[in-house]
């Protein structure tokens, strides 16, 4: 299969420029220039229009970029599964996960699936849920890690491991005496009542660790009085290892993170509230051996 020239298409569809598209395909600019050209005459229909210095698809240039990222979702599809007939270790793995994540995930990770894949091809796309996820339906991803779904009914979704939320507060903090233990958990538990006139540094409504912390708020029957908003979760606990009020975490995004203050961590919510993170493939897609090898070295490294 030779789809080049839907892969320029699509290319020039998801950054509606000619110059960063012929970027992400190793062409020259003056030479897709020349292709969109010669392509529209020999279809008689413009696919783009040109607004500024911004490509916007036509109604018909629509309907071609999403029949493209069929063909071209079909098209990796068959190499996987070629790949796996012939040999089962070469290819390519286009990951998507949150940006948060990979500090702590890809150096241990994509350094050990190397060594057992050194013919594969990974790249990564550190983005939202909701980015990700729309690739990853669009054709431009082949795999995601993420703990939010929006059209799940179009995945497949593999569980890799259950996230706990964590407040932090200052060691120093009077609710740290009432916090209890809960059999299997690395941290105590708090209530969150206990806390309820402090300020609470939070992260952005769109944020999925603000849906989570909500979650918890209302377990806890308290509505927040101050807030102070920041979409950086490490600032957010470094403020609250100052005394500036409680953040909120992941406990897996905690185990990494050094500050230059003590902080202290506890479960919040209720006694099994957690927050499942997971891969995701497009539904009924095939994944290739290597791919299969790979999720196998997420779920080892969280668990």
């Amino acid at each position: 299969m030779d789809l080049r020239e839907q892969e320029y298409v699509v290319a020039l569809a998801r950054h509606q420029s000619i110059t960063k598209a012929a970027e992400e395909l190793y062409i020259s600019q003056p030479t897709l220039s020349i292709f969109l050209n010669r392509l529209e005459e020999r279809m008689g229909v413009p696919l783009f229009d040109r607004v500024g210095k911004r490509l916007v698809p036509t109604c018909a240039g629509a309907l071609y970029v999403r029949s493209a990222r069929e063909m071209l979702a079909i098209q990796n599809e068959f190499r996987g599964e070629l790949n796996d007939m012939i040999q089962g270790s070469a290819g390519r793995l286009r990951l998507g996960l949150h940006l948060r994540r990979s500090r702590y995930l890809l150096p241990k990770v994509l350094t050990e699936f190397e060594r057992s894949y050194p013919q594969v091809e990974v790249t990564v796309a550190e983005t939202s849920s909701r980015d990700m996820e729309q690739r990853l339906l669009d054709g431009d991803l082949d795999l995601i890690l993420t703990n939010r779904f929006f059209q799940r009914d179009k995945l497949d979704v593999i569980p890799i491991y259950n996230d706990h939320l964590v407040a932090a507060i200052p060691p120093d903090h009077p609710a740290c005496a009432q916090a209890r233990e809960l059999p299997g958990h690395r941290y105590l538990w708090l209530d969150l009542k206990l806390l309820a006139e402090e300020r609470f540094i939070l992260q952005a409504p769109e944020q999925s660790v603000r849906i989570f912390t909500d979650a918890a708020f209302t377990y806890a029957g308290i509505k927040p009085r101050r807030c102070f908003i920041i979409e950086n979760m490490e600032t957010a606990v470094q403020m609250a290892a100052e005394g500036y009020g409680v953040a909120f975490n992941y406990e897996s995004y905690v185990r990494y993170f050094d500050y230059e203050k003590p902080v202290r961590f506890f479960l919040v919510g209720f006694a099994d509230f957690t927050v499942p993170i997971s891969v995701a493939f497009r539904k009924g897609g095939y994944l290739p051996e290597f791919i299969q090898a790979f999720i196998r070295l997420l779920e080892t490294h969280f668990n």
